[in-house]
């Protein structure tokens, strides 16, 4: 399921796998509003640096077609519990 931008979208940290058809790099990785920080030449290897980051930062990754859509595809956030700070 897509979310807009403004609807349950990327955080502050989250990781944004683009396709681009710049070749050799066809993927890109960046944090949300960020410029792309890094290049892959494939999506296998976009999703594996994305997860892993995703994993160690607590932070989730989602991807955009390049329009204004984006659909979570790795999810590792950690949630706080209701009343914690």
């Amino acid at each position: 399921m897509a979310h807009s931008l403004a609807q349950n979208g990327p955080r502050a940290g989250d990781i944004i796998l683009k396709r681009t058809n710049d070749v050799p790099s066809r993927y890109t990785l960046s944090t949300s509003g960020e410029p792309a920080q890094i290049l892959c030449a494939t999506r296998d290897e976009a999703i594996a640096r994305a997860e892993r980051f995703a994993q160690s930062h607590h932070v989730d990754v989602w991807r955009t077609d390049g329009d204004c859509s984006v659909t979570r595809i790795i999810e590792c956030r950690v949630v706080a519990a209701a009343g914690s700070a």
